[in-house]
């Protein structure tokens, strides 16, 4: 019943899909194309489903029918509206209805391509090139519909949007959309590219060659074109003949990093550099060759780029083909290729030997042949270069890991020295950041002392950055003083907004670059200065991931009568409810089991000694004191023990334990009671307790802090009065009394003397549950001279008998 109720109600929603379609107006379909995509989805199992033979079966594909045809009357729709939402409808039919669709899919296809040659709007367009490529990728799991779908329309496909692109009205949003949809298809399709990868890499060429300071053909290009056309560039080795891909990798890159070289040797001749190659390079041109004119490139360069005129304009280049050897990295191939690590090091050597000048320190010598304008010039676009460099460097780390940590040290050594010549640029500064995360992450521990001094400038920059400045919360809060109301309105405006972007890219780098300083580089290596710049920096902003770093990394302690400072409390009152807070708080791990009784894991618990009282008897130690005293219980105003039944848990009646020196000191007052051979009396009018009552009362001054830990170090008996009160105000025990505790074992009445008395507490005689009973009140004025009379005359009855 629940089958058939879906299947009805499926029916329903795409009947209901397909008469909105043909009720609304062409012009507004637009409008309803999302909302009708999405309630495709309600009817997916009927549209993925294949015809069935029964009644209700029939019923649905005739649904189907009706809506799969209504879609190809939108494809070939006159109007620009009915199209587009046509393009989208089929694209959420397809993706809906799987395999049963896509089969039956070739007439959409054919249709799409016609929207492509047709002059509509770009976004048209655009939509059908995404469709037409999410059709091709579906079809990768079944050769036969790659055989019947892809391989038909692949190469007029390729054809009519390469003729797109080359269109003046081609849009930017197209433009990328078709070389993303390029560098999709390529990897797996690079027979069907190969007779268009001359036309393809003349585009990409072109939009790689274009830079602001280029006359190209008017067009203008952003950074999100450049990174996709060095991908598909990249890509292109795809399309070698057959077993040759990995060898054309290797020659586009060996020829990129010569024609960086070329540049370099132009751009960089107004310094005598003391780099040296290690990878054989030798220079482009001779040096009067070089030094003749403008820096300039007059044709094109290995790769094939356009030539290029100026040091601006060179500088340009370098980055395009420092971004182009970031793709060869960063980009995967179908199979293995050999890279050659050397050439790249190499490269970058040269580009971080050259740095600006620190003020009035200059580390080079300048050619004097060449003019201080060029110079100039070169130092104002080298923190370009280098943060081009950059990432380049971290393309490798993240590529090769540990396997390139040979390569970590010079590296480090180098990115040290770039901050300290171009810590000013904010872009610079963020490079380095992320540099200097990738490198602690693969070597961080095996970083010499040497090595953290020669990075702790960078650290404290990182610190800076994190912390608040007074510019930028007055910048923040608005009291930035204005000089006009036009900078009010215009220029502070602006201002702020670009400072919001940058601020926020560099701190997000600082942010992830300080719980990397605690955690990977080694506690003993970091100056206690810098270690607390570093704490003091995560307590103000607040930075949980460096809190816990700093937590599990605490500072090594030189002094051993000195507490090391935590930052755990500033943790658990900052973040309560975080699991690694928990972690950190609650480390222990649930008690184990083992099979025995209640009352023996509770004695475990509480103390590794064994009691005597527990036991049942006490443990002397060279069995001297076996028959010295008969009892160990703690005897009622009627001379008799009382126990507790066998079953009773003392787990909570067990005394808590308190400090050792409480405890030191009443196990001295115990030695004193022991050494005493004093017989305890029971007054006429108040009930004394015994010593060992004494000893066991935790509320009072000489009470232990563990009566099971005391007695057991303690090989001395312990006095215990036995003789009967003399006062005839005690109650005596009831029979039943008598015989329960003349049935009870002794270790149940030590038991029952710990259970009855808890930790930090008086004990209250009178109260129910106790051992001892209160005797009834008279009227007669209770004085010490009496008890003193008293016991004067016992002693001389005493020594008479």
């Amino acid at each position: 019943m629940a089958a058939a109720s879906d299947v009805t109600s499926a029916q329903a929603t795409l009947r209901a899909i397909t008469y909105r379609l043909s009720s609304t107006p062409p012009k507004q379909l637009p409008h309803v194309a999302a909302q009708l995509a999405c309630n495709l989805w309600a009817s997916k199992d009927l549209i993925s489903s294949p015809p069935a033979p029964t009644k209700q079966g029939n019923e649905g594909s005739v649904t189907v029918n009706r809506f799969r045809t209504y879609l190809s009357t939108l494809l070939q729709d006159r109007t620009v509206e009915g199209r587009w939402a046509g393009v989208v409808l089929v694209k959420a039919t397809i993706e809906a209805g799987g395999v049963e669709v896509l089969s039956k899919s070739n007439a959409w296809v054919r249709s799409l391509l016609g929207i492509l040659k047709k002059p509509d709007p770009p976004a048209t367009r655009i939509l059908a090139v995404i469709t037409l490529t999410r059709i091709f990728t579906l079809t990768w799991e079944y050769t036969n519909l790659i055989r019947e779908i892809t391989t038909p329309a692949l190469p007029a496909f390729i054809g009519t949007c390469l003729s797109n692109v080359e269109n003046q009205r081609c849009s930017g949003g197209e433009l990328r959309t078709v070389l993303e949809a390029f560098a999709t298809l390529i990897p797996r399709h690079p027979t069907m590219f190969r007779t268009h990868e001359a036309p393809m890499r003349s585009i990409l060429l072109r939009i790689l060659s274009t830079t602001p300071s280029t006359a190209g053909s008017g067009r203008h290009y952003s950074t999100e074109h450049r990174v996709s056309a060095q991908r598909l560039l990249v890509l292109l080795h795809n399309c070698a003949p057959k077993q040759s891909a990995a060898e054309k990798w290797d020659e586009a890159l060996k020829t990129t990093i010569i024609a960086a070289h070329t540049t370099c040797d132009r751009i960089f001749r107004s310094m005598v550099e003391d780099w040296q190659s290690t990878s054989g390079v030798q220079p482009s041109l001779a040096v009067n060759a070089l030094l003749r004119g403008e820096a300039e490139m007059e044709g094109d360069d290995a790769v094939g780029m356009s030539g290029w005129n100026g040091v601006y304009a060179g500088s340009e280049r370098l980055i395009a083909l420092l971004g182009l050897l970031s793709s060869h990295i960063g980009t995967a191939t179908a199979g293995a290729v050999t890279v050659r690590l050397g050439l790249l090091v190499d490269l970058l050597t040269r580009l971080f030997s050259l740095r600006t000048p620190l003020g009035k320190q200059i580390t080079l010598k300048p050619n004097q042949q060449v003019s201080k304008d060029e110079r100039e010039a070169l130092f104002a676009v080298l923190p370009g270069v280098h943060l081009a460099a950059l990432d380049l460097t971290r393309s490798i780390l993240l590529r090769f890991g540990t396997t390139a940590a040979s390569l970590t040290q010079p590296l480090l050594a180098q990115i040290t020295w770039l901050f300290q010549a171009e810590a000013a640029d904010s872009g610079v500064r963020t490079a380095i950041y992320g540099a200097l995360a990738d490198v602690l992450e693969l070597q961080g521990s095996s970083l010499s002392r040497g090595d953290v001094a020669d990075v702790e400038s960078i650290v404290k920059a990182c610190c800076r950055d994190l912390l608040p400045s007074d510019e930028i919360t007055s910048m923040a809060k608005g009291a930035a003083p204005a000089k006009s109301s036009q900078n009010a309105v215009l220029g502070l405006q602006s201002t702020k907004g670009t400072f919001t972007n940058a601020a926020a890219t560099l701190r997000l780098a600082a942010e992830a670059l300080l719980p990397l300083c605690f955690s990977q580089i080694a506690s003993t290596h970091i100056p206690g200065r810098l270690r607390t710049l570093m704490e003091r920096t995560a307590i103000l902003t607040q930075h949980k991931d460096a809190l816990v770093a700093s937590v599990l990394n605490p500072a090594p302690n030189g002094s051993r009568t000195k507490m090391q400072p935590s930052l755990l409390p500033l943790l658990a009152k900052q973040y309560p409810h975080s699991a690694e807070v928990e972690a950190l708080l609650r480390p222990r791990m649930p008690v184990i089991k083992t099979g025995r009784s209640g009352a023996d894991e509770d004695e475990e618990e509480y103390g590794d000694v064994p009691s005597p009282f527990a036991n049942g008897h006490e443990e002397a130690t060279d069995g001297a004191h076996d028959d010295d005293e008969p009892s160990n219980g703690l005897l009622d105003p009627g001379g008799e023990n009382h126990g507790l039944a066998n079953d009773e848990d003392l787990y909570s009646a067990s005394p808590k334990r308190q400090g050792e020196a409480a405890g030191s000191e009443a196990a001295q007052d115990k030695r004193k009671i022991a050494d005493s051979d004093i017989n305890n009396e029971h007054s006429a009018k108040r009930v004394r307790a015994s010593p060992v009552t004494e000893i066991l009362l935790p509320g009072t001054a000489d009470s232990v802090s563990d009566p099971d830990r005391s007695i057991a170090h303690s090989s001395l008996p312990v006095p215990v009065t036995q003789d009967p009160p003399s006062s005839s105000f005690v109650t005596a025990m009831e029979p039943s009394q008598q015989a329960a505790a003349a049935a009870a074992p002794v270790s149940l009445q030590a038991k029952a003397v710990v259970a009855s008395y808890n930790a930090g507490d008086m004990v209250d005689i009178g109260s129910e549950g106790s051992d001892f009973e209160m005797p009834p009140l008279t009227m007669e004025q209770d004085t010490e001279d009496e008890d003193e009379d008293e016991e004067d005359d016992e002693e001389e009855g005493g020594q008479g008998g």
